[in-house]
């Protein structure tokens, strides 16, 4: 097959320049499909980066204004990535396109439309209702977008959870939705623990991460753990407000913001030197850097909401009660104090983890292709 997956963003190295899932699951999916298959990636061009270029066996074609990474906004550069992106897609060859995101979505649709083959789009997360909330007044444009794109007649639309199947069904012909997690497979570093016990974070610094959660939880921690520390892995519109919160509370020596480290393998080390990692997000459409901390041997403590619970099967760390830093604080407290419920995590964490392998996701994801081009 020649398969086209056309995603925002793009790791312009092997060394796996990632920001965030949809990009995470663009790349393993891309590399595990170019193994019997031709993949062209399209995507967006960061400075520095030429337009065309090869990474793993996957052709890479940037499109669009050269510009940096965004999460939201930013307008007109996301629109000179769409159009680019169609009308370079629309010369090509091919058998399969896949959109990977709300902006990507309708390209893929458009370009399967003028090439006549079909359309899949990957899903994370449905936001309808939900935009304005995570986003602020620039969730308007995605809300309209996301509705746009559901109403579109995609051959497939392949969710990466239950969770996210049961909300896509509210908006999309169920029979035409398949369920296949993202793949986590990477071979973890090794490296030493932090001498003193660190609490590692890895999210973007976006209101609904609520990592000034994690930020409040360690103030209270820190009264009965006095060497702690916590290293918080991500940028984002929220870094100087939560580096004033960590101010106000004292805790400039106790947490340290790492911004944004460019190879994945670096914030594996991170994730593996620590003693304990956390996800206090409350919006996740899977939740890739459990699975990661999991495979890392690194119990957890999460929001309690649907999408990371399935991801881990409630197996290798403890939850709590969403936007709460006091039972946060707690169920960080209870896993560094008890050694025994520690090993225990550790153990069931490492099991589970062993189920998110590229062979599987990728053979799963092959067998569907094939299915709509036949």
């Amino acid at each position: 097959m020649k398969i086209c997956i056309v995603t925002e963003y793009f790791p312009r190295s092997e060394n796996i320049e990632i920001k965030g899932g949809a990009e995470v699951s663009a790349y393993n999916e891309a590399y595990q499909l170019s193994k019997n298959h031709e993949v062209i990636v399209l995507t967006s061009r960061e400075e520095g980066v030429p337009v065309e270029y090869e990474i793993k066996g996957v052709k890479v074609i940037c499109c669009g204004r050269e510009r940096p990474y965004v999460q939201k906004g930013s307008f007109l550069n996301r629109i000179s990535f769409m159009k680019d992106a169609l009308n370079t897609g629309k010369r090509l060859k091919l058998d399969l396109v896949v959109g990977y995101n709300f902006i990507t979505h309708p390209v893929a649709w458009k370009i399967s439309k003028k090439l006549k083959i079909p359309s899949v789009a990957r899903y994370n997360d449905v936001w309808i209702g939900e935009w304005f909330k995570n986003m602020g007044i620039s969730g308007f444009a995605g809300e309209i977008l996301e509705r746009y794109n559901l109403s579109r007649k995609f051959n497939l639309v392949v969710s990466i959870s239950d969770y996210t199947k049961k909300n896509l069904e509210k908006y999309f012909n169920s029979q035409k939705i398949a369920v296949i997690p993202p793949i986590v497979d990477f071979l973890p570093v090794k490296s030493e623990k932090f001498s003193k016990t660190t609490i590692s974070c890895v999210a973007r610094l976006v209101e609904y991460k609520k990592v000034d959660d994690l930020i409040r939880a360690v103030k209270i921690i820190k009264n009965d753990i006095p060497d702690l520390q916590c290293k918080i892995v991500g940028t984002g519109p929220m870094e100087k407000k939560l580096k004033n919160l960590s101010r106000e509370l004292d805790l400039e020596d106790t947490i340290e913001f790492c911004g944004f480290v460019e190879k994945h393998e670096n914030v594996l080390k991170i994730i593996n030197s620590s003693h304990i990692f956390c996800l206090p997000s409350i919006v996740e459409g899977f939740g890739i850097v459990i699975v990661e901390s999991m495979g890392c041997g690194v119990p957890f403590v999460a929001a309690e909401i649907p999408p990371v619970m399935e991801a881990s099967n409630e197996k290798g760390g403890l939850f709590f009660q969403p936007e709460n830093w006091k039972d946060l604080a707690e169920k960080l407290k209870y896993i560094l104090n008890n050694h025994d419920v520690y090993e225990n995590l550790q153990k069931e964490g490492l099991s589970h983890s062993k189920k998110y392998t590229g062979e599987y996701v990728g053979r799963e994801l092959e067998r569907l292709y094939k299915k709509l081009i036949d």
